[in-house]
């Protein structure tokens, strides 16, 4: 039986080039001012940050301003050992750009947009069994990532913004079948698409330099989708086989800041919950039900289905101070720290399943030079740096877990990762 083989190979052709897709800026944060400051930035966000911490801080902006960076992330993760994995090296490119309108409307709205690009890959995934010791941690850098926002200034000290997150997924379809020739064949066929969330924020400003802000986030969801049709083989019957499943989940997120944006010492709390609960897990079922052509449910079959995720929903926690000293008029040197809290979505994993999210810590630090007038329109440089630490626990199989599982009798996880990057920017 050749087919199966044939199958399998030409879908591995065809994921090398493209395969899902994950969301770099929710696990590292987006900009390094950002990324150094506990990645907090939904009352304190500036320039192109905001269009992902809150679009409505967008509207500060009163020059055009361009910035291209560097990224990267290394992964050290442990299942009873350590388990490979990939880092991310990237690019990132962002803008802010304000509408040049006449009268009252001067100054009011600024559009902005931000990119993460790696360096290698468009989206990818691995698509393991669930029993397989695996964190969804890495794969959720492995992707290229795009944001675009409006911010408005309403007036009063009230802003107000949205936007949208934009991510690659995958669509395809891939027949075999034999030819006139009686040669066993294949055609493959794949869609890039996009999937959408939308982002939405408010701010308000406190006497004497202090700022609230309130962000919304729909949940994000890179998906595959991959149907296998098998046909002309005579007497062998084969269903349609289906590889489908969620390679990238960003849940809906609420979160507040308040934040300190005036004088030499400026600092930003947050606060904000995230609903993981909503998380679809993994993969779909490989082989689907007919659909039920008069009442058109799904009817109740025998085809097998993923073991459900039970992810809960998270608590999240930002702190981040920025020293600024002026150097000379025009000329500020900037120093930062941060701390980032977000509680384990996943559960134990005591059923068959190994599949691990965890509780994780990020130590953050940065550092920056701001030149502005009267020595140059305007010109940034940031730097920043993030340990993150993997809460790691003991998952204790149950006694129904077959012995041939790689988790029994139980797993014992952690580990860490370090991102660092720059990005430089110029006002024109």
């Amino acid at each position: 039986m050749r087919w199966p083989a044939l199958v399998l190979a030409s879908f591995a052709t065809w994921g090398t080039a493209a395969v899902a897709s994950a969301s770099p800026q929710d696990v590292l944060g987006y900009g390094a001012r950002s990324q150094g400051m506990g990645t907090t930035g939904v009352a304190s966000a500036r320039g192109y940050e905001a269009v992902y911490s809150n679009p409505a801080l967008l509207s500060l902006q009163r020059v055009p301003e361009l910035d291209v960076g560097l990224l990267g992330a290394v992964f050290s993760l442990d299942a009873n050992g350590p388990l490979g994995t990939d880092g991310l090296a990237a690019g990132v490119l962002g803008g802010a750009l304000p509408i040049p309108l006449p009268g009252p409307l001067k100054d009011r709205f600024v559009l902005g947009f931000g990119f993460l690009t790696p360096f290698d890959i468009v989206v990818r995934s691995r698509i393991l069994y669930v029993e397989t010791p695996q964190y969804l941690l890495p794969d959720r850098v492995q992707s290229i990532a795009a944001q675009v926002g409006l911010g408005v200034d309403i007036g009063w000290g009230v802003r107000a913004g949205i936007g949208m997150q934009i991510l690659a997924a995958l669509s395809g379809s891939v027949l075999a079948a034999v030819d006139s020739t009686g040669k066993l064949g294949a055609v493959v066929q794949d869609t890039l698409v996009a999937s959408y969330a939308p982002v939405a924020g408010v701010t308000v400003d406190v006497p004497d330099g202090w700022r609230a802000g309130l962000a919304f986030h729909a949940p994000l969801e890179g998906k595959f989708d991959v149907r296998i049709d098998i046909r002309d083989l005579g007497q062998i019957v084969v269903p349609p086989v289906f590889v489908s499943g969620v390679a990238q989940y960003d849940p809906l997120q609420l979160e507040t800041e308040f934040a300190r944006v005036a004088g030499p010492i400026r600092g930003a709390l947050a606060v904000g919950w995230r609903r993981w609960s909503g998380y679809p897990g993994l993969a779909e079922a490989t082989v689907r039900c007919p659909l039920d052509v008069r009442t058109f449910e799904l009817p109740v079959c025998a085809a097998p289905l993923p073991e459900e995720p039970a992810f809960s929903d998270t608590v999240i926690a930002r702190a981040g101070v920025e020293l600024a000293y002026p150097a000379r008029p025009g000329v500020e040197v900037l120093a930062r720290a941060g701390y980032r809290f977000e509680s384990a979505p996943g559960p134990e994993q005591k059923r068959e399943a190994n599949v691990y999210e965890e509780a994780r810590s990020h130590v953050t630090f940065g550092f920056g030079l701001d030149v502005t007038e009267p020595v140059t329109r305007g010109f940034k440089i940031d730097f920043f740096g993030q340990l993150g630490i993997v809460h790691g626990r003991t998952h204790e199989k149950d006694d129904t877990v077959t012995e041939t599982n790689p988790g029994r009798p139980r797993v014992e996880t952690g580990g860490f990762l370090l991102a660092g990057g720059t990005t430089a920017g110029v006002a024109f």
